[in-house]
């Protein structure tokens, strides 16, 4: 009996002992995620990336770790560089004080031309002004779009390209307005300047066109002679501040002079700008008035 009550005492006296010895602690959860980031290899950035999307992290090159698994977060510094080159619209600056041109193109819209005119005026900073016929314009949609989209002026060079001093009141006003509207249809836009075809005026004409009609000071006959380098040549030898300058953009020759016009006159000063913004800084246009350059 004496011997149990030994044995009985010692096995007390362990449990004892053993519940008063500090257990190793269990590791938290956080611990244990912050040892696996310290024990997982970065690879391209991503920390636990073999762990799939819902684990993964991306580290940056300062070594800050997303908030969302699996995806990439942009720092400050790279959105504001993402924001510095988003297309902004910016107001167009015309300097009154210097030369200027207004290119103009007739027949229209043809896009193989007129788009590659547009290409080269984007480069150089120049708008120009196409006179287009309007029952072109359902079949080229698209180029009219740009060149609203784009700053350049679209005017009304009538619907079918009709000598205007062969009709009567009537068919004249319904050239120009059908051409109008097939514009606006295409475009949303209505044109404020009309050419007459041929230049053809007479009395009818001037009474029954109500829009300030656009004539021109430098013809290069570019419809006639379809050679780029007479083209180039005839603008070239002669232009002048207020210039008005007429060509047509169904020709590819017309559209290879036009390459070469665009860089020339923007390496001699002169800034290309639409007809109306000519107008606006030399004394502007009145409905039925006709021009044919702008003087300061």
């Amino acid at each position: 009996m004496k011997k149990r009550l030994q044995w009985f005492f010692i096995l007390m006296t362990a449990v004892l002992a053993a519940a008063f010895v500090p257990a190793a602690a269990f590791p938290s959860t956080a611990e244990e995620t912050a040892a696996a980031l310290d024990e997982t290899d970065v690879h391209n950035g991503w920390i636990n990336e073999k762990l799939g999307p819902g684990v993964a992290r991306w580290v940056d090159e300062d070594g800050t770790v997303s908030k969302q698994p699996g995806k990439k977060e942009e720092t400050s510094e790279a959105q504001d560089q993402q924001e510095d080159t988003e297309p902004f619209a910016k107001e167009r600056q015309i300097d009154p004080a210097q030369p200027m041109v207004a290119l103009t193109f007739d027949d229209g819209p043809y896009a193989p031309v007129g788009n590659e005119i547009m290409d080269s005026l984007a480069r150089y900073g120049g708008k120009a002004t196409f006179f287009v016929v309007g029952r072109r314009a359902p079949a080229y949609k698209t180029e009219l779009q740009r060149m609203v989209a784009e700053g350049h002026e679209i005017g009304n060079h009538t619907f079918d390209h009709k000598y205007l001093t062969k009709l009567s009141k009537a068919q004249i006003q319904s050239q120009i307005d059908r051409c109008s509207d097939a514009v606006f249809a295409a475009a949303g836009v209505r044109p404020a300047l009309v050419r007459l075809p041929g230049g053809l005026k007479n009395q009818t004409v001037l009474e029954n066109v109500k829009a300030p009609m656009i004539m021109w000071s430098i013809d290069t006959l570019d419809w006639k002679t379809r050679n780029t380098e007479k083209t180039v040549r005839s603008v070239m030898s002669q232009v002048r501040d207020g210039d008005i300058v007429l060509m047509h953009e169904l020709y590819p020759e017309s559209g290879a002079a036009a390459l070469e016009i665009i860089p020339q006159l923007a390496a001699a000063g002169y800034q290309m700008v639409t007809v109306s913004e000519m107008a606006k800084y030399r004394g502007g246009v009145v409905p039925g008035g006709v021009y044919s350059r702008f003087s300061r």
